[in-house]
């Protein structure tokens, strides 16, 4: 009789078949770790820019008709410290499935270092929200910070040419990550102040410029990045490139909408008001954005590596005659 075979064993004979393409969309694997780095990101979002926006705001130079709120940094601290305990669960509860979500492998994280790398975030997260504890705001950031560097180590673009896609990835994910923490502070500000419409439009135009700056940013790294991992042939005919699709199709929602709150920011609006709708709508949309990138970090790339990337072999069925019976 043939030797019993496991659980780990029988994906990895699935996973092996299916060659260096990466799991099916039908994985729920997929979609849960996609969501994990989608939340965790959100979670970095609002304390890396809440951090960011309560530094910018200290540059209004108009009336305060009162104290500015504080940014939410902790809750995002410890949003993100659940999220990378959450994956690193995963990637502990399955590992043959985690280092296939991962390809390709960044150099030195042969099986995609999802386990190695969400412990390291969890564990920036975790010394983060005890600084922010402390009012130690600046270490803080520099450990959030390093969380972004973590994330563009495990990259797609590190796995296709190494160092180079580990800084275009932070190149991309620290703007971004700014432009939707510093509109939700923003946003927390001008409601704060709707009662004053002069200086909740001065907050938001303050905003504003450094949102232009940031935008511009993210859409020269995007577009670089999207070079890098898609060939122009297999955007339609991808998963991964389906889903950019509708990942940059959301970042252009969002920029019409951050400019139609710019135009709210020409009119004179009653007292109470608050921010524009399009505005609260802006930030719906980055939320979306991050959580599509969370899900497009879990896709294989149709790039191929700079560096060859090994496919675990299937395992051979041992003969009868040498089966234990």
């Amino acid at each position: 009789m043939f030797a019993p075979v496991g659980h780990e064993r029988i994906a990895l004979l699935l996973l092996a078949a299916r060659g260096t393409a990466g799991p099916a969309l039908t994985t729920p694997a997929l979609w849960l770790t996609g969501a994990e780095r989608g939340v965790m990101l959100c979670g970095l979002a609002m304390s890396l820019g809440g951090l960011a926006g309560r530094a910018l705001s200290r540059q209004y130079k108009g009336p305060r008709p009162g104290q500015l709120p504080a940014p939410w940094a902790l809750r995002g601290a410890l949003l993100g410290f659940a999220a990378s305990c959450a994956l690193l669960i995963t990637a502990a509860a399955g590992p043959v499935i985690a280092a296939r979500l991962a390809k390709p492998a960044p150099p030195g994280l042969h099986d995609g270092g999802t386990a190695e790398i969400a412990a390291v975030e969890a564990v920036l997260f975790a010394l983060a929200a005890v600084l922010l504890r402390l009012r130690q705001s600046a270490w803080a950031g520099t450990l959030l910070s390093g969380v972004v560097v973590a994330e563009g180590i495990r990259s797609h673009p590190e796995g296709v040419i190494p160092v180079a896609g580990a800084f275009v990835t932070c190149c991309h994910v620290f703007p971004a990550l700014l432009w939707a923490g510093m509109l939700f502070y923003a946003i927390r500000a001008a409601v704060a102040w709707r009662h004053h419409p002069a200086a909740a439009r001065g907050m938001m135009r303050l905003y504003s410029t450094a949102a232009a700056w940031l935008f511009a940013l993210v859409l020269v790294t995007g577009v670089v990045s999207a070079l890098v991992l898609v060939p122009l042939s297999s955007l339609l005919t991808t998963a991964y490139g389906r889903v950019l699709i509708v990942k940059a199709a959301v970042v252009c929602v969002a920029a019409g909408l951050a400019v139609a709150g710019r135009r709210w920011l020409r009119r004179t609006g009653a007292p109470g008001s608050g921010p524009a709708l399009a505005t609260r709508l802006e930030i719906c949309a980055l939320a979306v954005v991050l959580i599509v990138t969370g899900i497009l970090t879990v896709l294989t790339p149709p790039a191929h590596p700079s560096s060859g990337t090994s496919v675990p072999p299937a395992p051979s069925a041992r003969p009868a005659s040498s089966a234990r019976l």
